[in-house]
Order: structure tokens, then sequence, then C-alpha cells
């Protein structure tokens, strides 16, 4: 079987069940069939995935203290190789790579955020923080700069070449819980609920976008810039997505086009560990966009779900159980429902990777020692954006 050849999906509404529902054969399809183990794989949680904006490279973070670097080649039946790895002192707790796609940098509790050239495969320290680092990004700005969030509620905008120099710093309200940029665009999701958003000028200046409370009412876990570079998509422990805009003045009809949608969430019907007549509420683990303004969701449910923002809607959703008539794909290489603790989309969004890691949302007695990342190839089909509805 070709890794690449196509499959379907049905698109249906938000927060509602998607897809055919006639008989149950036509109801669920088997996803995993093409899905490659990317191995050799971490040995601890995995905390971040990260596809490379210029080749078909993925770096992954774990706690572990490595960051692991894979080749993927799509003509290939078995299309990952392991490519180079390093380290840190302390738990990975994010990833990510330069604008040219020629440097992996990550950042996590050892305080330092650590960049791998890709072209002499070395590694070197870029950057510190008094507390561990919770996330880095690259911005496209000023030539391109490195941007680091920490628990020591400080944000700071490094330039790396020739050597590394801080050139700005940002105090933030609280410590920094997740972060994404888009751009010149920067967004932080961080303690208390409270989320702030600037761009960077060419002179190298930080213009205040927004700062506000999370539309959300509890902890926020994900965070996603859009690609239009006009908001962002946050996503919380009550298994619950908003999408938000930097300006969003009412039409003439008085409507807004923000809003929030359920997702995560899971019945006695389809998971039988909730009790009768109950919900059991899930955490939004991850967020990701793709070239096509669509996105994913993977949550601590064992889920994934495909969404078109546009036209609000469910494009796909795969998962492990369910009843008969529910539209899902059976998630093969997930029957045990470990959370989903980290997804990606590489830069023409062909291919998807997610990653099977316990994110501790039920304490240690929840605790499970598997720890995977797969690839899938992606139908077009599944993330094409959708027309607004009327």
């Amino acid at each position: 079987m070709s890794f690449f050849s196509s499959s379907t999906a049905t698109p249906g509404g938000f927060g509602a069940r998607t897809g055919p529902t006639s008989t149950p054969s036509t109801a669920a399809k088997v996803t995993g069939e093409q899905d490659q183990e990317v191995t050799p794989g971490p040995t601890d949680g995995i905390s971040a995935l990260s596809f490379s904006p210029a080749a078909d490279f993925l770096a992954v973070a774990s706690w572990d203290n490595h960051v692991r670097i894979y080749r993927i080649d799509k003509a290939n039946p078995q299309p990952v190789s392991p490519w180079q790895q390093y380290t840190h002192e302390a738990p990975v707790l994010d990833v990510c790579w330069s604008g040219d796609g020629t440097k992996v940098i990550s950042a996590g509790a050892d305080k330092v955020a650590r960049c791998f050239d890709m072209n002499t495969n070395t590694p070197a320290v870029v950057a510190q923080h008094d507390q561990p680092i919770r996330a880095v990004r690259w911005l496209n700005a000023c030539g391109g700069v490195l941007v680091t969030a920490g628990w020591d509620k400080q944000l700071k905008i490094w330039k790396l070449d020739p050597q590394p120099n801080q050139v700005q710093m940002l105090n933030l309200p609280e410590r920094a819980y997740a972060m994404d940029t888009c751009g010149n665009i920067c967004v932080v999701a961080m303690a208390e609920r409270g989320v702030l958003a600037f761009r960077l000028d060419e002179s190298g200046q930080i213009v205040p976008l927004s700062e506000h409370q999370s539309p959300l009412k509890y902890q926020t876990r994900s965070l996603a810039a859009l690609p239009e570079g006009d908001g962002y998509a946050l996503g919380g422990v009550e298994g619950r997505v908003a999408v938000q805009y930097f300006h969003d003045p009412p039409d003439k009809d008085g409507k807004v086009k923000k809003f929030a949608f359920k997702c995560h969430r899971r019945a006695h019907a389809d998971h039988p560990d909730v009790p009768r007549n109950e919900s059991h509420l899930f955490p939004v683990n991850a967020i990701a966009f793709n070239v096509h303004g669509t996105f994913a969701t993977g949550g601590g449910d064992g889920s994934i779900n495909f969404w078109c923002k546009q036209s609000r809607t469910r494009l796909k959703t795969f998962e492990t159980k369910g009843p008969a008539n529910a539209p899902k794909e059976l998630f093969k290489t997930n029957p045990n429902r470990i959370p989903i603790s980290a997804i990606a989309f590489n830069r023409d969004a062909t291919i998807f990777a997610y990653a099977i890691s316990y994110d501790w949302h039920k304490g240690y007695q929840g605790a499970n020692p598997e720890n995977k990342v797969y690839i899938q190839p992606v139908n077009y089909e599944d993330v094409k954006k959708r027309p607004p509805k009327a």
C-alpha cells in the first residue's frame, strides 16, 4: 500500500456528529492503516511537534530531555527516518523552526533555548530565562527573530545572527502557558486566563494589539495564531475552543466574527467510563492550522478533529470507540484512548503528525507509559476550506 494513497471524509457541523449515518458500514472507516510510527521515538512525555517550513523534516520535543529530528520521504513506502537529535539538561517543553528551515530552536525546564543548525549539525544555547521557558517561536520580522516566553513572567526577543543577542523584553502579567506567531504577529496565553498580542514593526518596536481575559472560563491549554494574522484560537481544559479576532466590530446586523464551540467531550453513549446522563470534559491539548486555513484539534479524550472556521464545520473526526452509527474514523493507532498531546501539519498540508502521550489530566493514577508519534497522509478534501454558511 502506498503511503500517500487517498481517502475520503464527509464534512459536518461544529460540535455536532458528522458524516453518513445510514448504516454502521458507512459510518466508520479505519484510520491508521496508512499511518507510520516515527521511530525510534521519545521515551517520555511528548510536549511538541513542529515541521520545517522549507522541507519535510519533523522535530519532536520530549520530557526525556531530547529533541529528535526526522526526515520524511513521501516517495518511500517507509517514509520516516531519524536524522539527528540533541539534548537539554531538563525536559524540553517546546520546539520550532527558523523561517528558512535551517535551524531548530527548542526550550525547556533547563531555562535555556538551544538552536540546532541543520547545516553544521551543532546545537548552541541562544537564550536564557530565570525560570523554565514554556514556549518558543520564530517571528518573521526584522529579518527574523526568536521569541521566548517563560514561567518567569518574561517574554524576550532575540536576534541570532551573527551572535545571539537579546533585543527586546516584555514583562508579562503572568506565567506564559502557550504562544504562537504568524508573520510579525505574536500571541501569548498566560496563567489566570490572560491573553496578550502584539506585532513587531520593522524598527524592532513592540506594538500592542490586544490584552484581555480569555473568553473561556477555565485554564488555557493550547493556542494557535490564525494564518491570516488577524486573530487566534484558544483551547481550554473544559473541552472548548474560542476563535478570537483583534478587530471585530459588529456588522450591519450586529454580528461579530468571534465564536466558540464545544469539542473533545464525551457522554456515556460513546465513552463507557463516563457515568450515565453526564458528560466528561477533556482538555484541548493542541491546535494546529494548515496552509489552507483549516485547523485540527487534539484532545485528552484521545481523539482528533479537523475544522473549518470559515464555515464553522467539522471536516473530519478520528477517535477510538463509539456507537455503531457515529460518524468517525476508528483510530486504529490509539485503541486505548491515550491523550493526544501534540499535533502538526507540514508546510503543504499533505502530512499530519500527532503524538499519543499522557497529559496528566487524571494525575498520577491515570499515568500511561506509552509515548508514540505517527504521521498520516492528508487528503485535500479533509482539509479544504468550505464556504461560509448563508
